[in-house]
Formats: C-alpha cells, structure tokens, sequence
C-alpha cells in the first residue's frame, strides 16, 4: 500500500468509533442502518484472493480503506457492503446492516462497466415490444412477450456488470463502487428507481467516504 494512500485513512476508524459513541450522532441520517459500527478490516492475503476472483486489482483507494479502516458497516447511506468468502465465493453483502442491499456476486463485478452502452441497448429493446398483430396465434404471442421480458431482465442486470452495489440509499436508491474500466474507483447513483438511470456522482471512492464523515460529525457534534 502507498504512504498516499495510508495517510487518506488516517485517524478515520477513530473517528468513526467516536461516532458511536457520541450521542448526538444517532440523528445522522443512514444511522439506524450501521450505527457507526465498523467491520474489521481485511488481511493483504484476503484482498487478494478477492481480487484473483475479481480478475482484476481492486481501486487503489477502496483497496487500502478494506485494509486499515474496515470490510465494510459504517459510511454513507445505509452503510457499506461487506466483500464475504462464502459457499458460493466472494460476493458484497450488507452483513451486520440493518437493510442488506443488494449482494454483488464477484462474477459480476468483475465484468466490463458499460451503463451508456446497455442504456442504448435497452432503448432499443424497448421499441421491440411484440405486437399480437406480429404473431400467428396467442401462443406465439405469449412465447415472444417471455422471450422480450427475460431480455429487458438480462440487459437491466447488465447495466450494473462492473460495479459492486456499494450502499442503499433507500426507496430503492443505490450507490455503487465502479471497479472495472475507465471509471473504476468512482461512484455512481442508481436511480433507476425512478428511470433516471445510472449517473457519475463525481466523486472517486475516498472523497465520497470522507465528505460523508465530515457531514455526520458536523451534524454530530453541532459543527
């Protein structure tokens, strides 16, 4: 890990525990989602194993943030997504959050980020949609309605292909951590919630996490 990236976390795992402790702090909002509770940070050993399954080296600043402040728990929104070796392999899972989230499995994660690109696909699905006028019968019409909702499903999950479902921001919003191709280390918002689609927040992984603390101990101690 570079002297850089050390001196970004430094003192942020204390000052996350003192979060928990300070009563003012339970009004932050995302609170009741990870209590300021933080996971242990993970061992050089663990991280790359994670990363020989990923298939690619995590973003430098996410990487040296899982090995001296934590896994995952406390942080923006709901909190953050814990990387876990289970009977299915690596996968990012809200363990010890009080709203899990959605679980990243690395075989996703690990595939090529290209949102704009499955955007145009899935605009163009969409003036696909069968017609009954299109199809000899009712059943064919019923078996191209299937066949065209499993593709809509399978392009929507593509949108997401490259990036680890980093945080809930609740009403079905999310944040998630880009990890492969140009944008990696970069947050973006879900908002497809709403079909506003998947946007650049503008903030790589270390500004995000660190504007996000600086709020809640404003907001903590009456900044």
């Amino acid at each position: 890990m570079g002297e850089g990236m050390q001196h970004t976390w430094t003192g942020v795992r204390e000052r996350v525990a003192a979060l928990r402790e300070h009563g003012g702090a339970s009004g932050v909002f995302g609170a009741r989602g990870h209590g300021f509770e933080l996971q242990p940070p993970m061992s050089e050993r663990d991280v790359r194993a994670l990363e020989a399954a990923l298939g690619t080296e995590l973003p430098a600043e996410y990487r040296s943030f899982l090995l001296t402040v934590g896994a995952g728990g406390a942080g923006p929104e709901y909190g953050l997504a814990t990387p876990l070796h289970g009977e299915g392999g690596w996968a990012w899972r809200g363990v010890g959050l009080a709203y899990e989230g959605i679980t990243t499995a690395v075989s996703d994660a690990g595939l090529p980020f290209a949102p704009d690109e499955v955007q145009r696909l899935l605009d163009a699905h969409e003036g696909e949609e069968p017609e009954p006028d299109d199809c000899p019968d009712e059943e064919e019409f019923q078996r191209a309605c299937r066949a065209w909702d499993d593709r809509g499903d399978e392009l929507y999950d593509a949108q997401t292909a490259g990036a680890v479902f980093i945080t809930e921001q609740g009403c079905g919003y999310n944040s998630l951590l880009v990890v492969t191709g140009e944008h990696r280390g970069t947050i973006w918002d879900d908002l497809r919630a709403c079909d506003a689609g998947i946007v650049p927040k503008g903030w790589s992984f270390a500004a995000w996490y660190l504007a996000w603390l600086a709020r809640a101990e404003a907001a903590a101690y009456g900044a």
